[in-house]
């Protein structure tokens, strides 16, 4: 129990969970690496795949549509960044919320092409169809409980946790550095994140920041209510 309280202290770190309805994804018209807009038609091509994403996409220059002038937080932010040298040409896509939330970061797109156009086109869409269908936030997108839990005393000693068994079936999809857990649905019920430790993630589920770890071959959800430690049995396929 030290070494989970230990973990919890060195690596539990806040994780955005998105609930807002998005409707539009605003993206630059030039990017910054570039010195004239649309080079190379990679804008397009970013527009093109947030559209078939089905987002409505606005360009950072545009006149803003008066809802989204009127809640800015229901547009997600897309930043690109270039990590480039001379064998290999990098791009990341990054995915913000309106109060600048890391919410999405794509895979690494890589060329070694040396025409400059090909590689910035190889690497762009590399990186964009890496977040394929990860980009599908709803309205009722809420973190609830998975069934109404039963609670059940520990018998081991030196610990006074309390363990919650929920007994639906989650799934885990993967994202930049760590998984959403989804039901059936599917919904978002949990969002964990890799660590340096083997079978344990940071985890926040709606409100609830914890950390998901693996032992006796089941997973648990570990949090503390107050200075009650839960420790809540999740069923998850990874």
């Amino acid at each position: 129990m030290k070494k989970i309280i230990l973990i919890i202290t060195l690596f539990l770190s806040s994780i955005s969970f998105a609930q807002e309805s998005y409707k539009y994804i605003i993206i630059p018209s030039q990017f910054s690496f570039f010195k004239e807009a649309n080079k190379y038609g990679l804008n397009e091509l970013t527009k093109s795949f947030f559209e078939k994403e089905g987002f409505q996409v606005i360009y950072d220059t545009d006149k803003f549509p008066n809802d989204l002038a009127e809640n800015r937080c229901s547009a997600l932010y897309t930043n690109v960044l270039e990590k480039s040298n001379m064998l290999t040409t990098t791009i990341t896509f990054e995915i913000k919320d309106c109060q600048n939330n890391l919410l999405l970061t794509s895979k690494e797109g890589d060329s070694r092409d040396k025409e400059y156009q090909k590689a910035y086109n190889e690497s762009f869409r590399e990186a964009l169809i890496s977040m394929r269908g990860l980009l599908r936030f709803k309205p009722d997108e809420i973190v609830k409980p998975i069934e109404t839990p039963v609670v059940i005393s520990e018998n081991k000693p030196n610990t006074n946790a309390t363990i919650i068994v929920n007994e639906n079936q989650l799934f885990a999809i993967p994202i930049s550095n760590g998984f959403k857990l989804v039901d059936s649905e599917p919904k978002t019920i949990m969002l964990v994140k890799s660590t340096s430790a083997e079978n344990v993630f940071i985890a926040q589920k709606e409100e609830i920041s914890g950390v998901l770890l693996k032992k006796n071959n089941a997973w648990f959800f570990e949090y503390y209510n107050g200075d009650k430690l839960i420790s809540e049995k999740v069923e998850v396929k990874f």
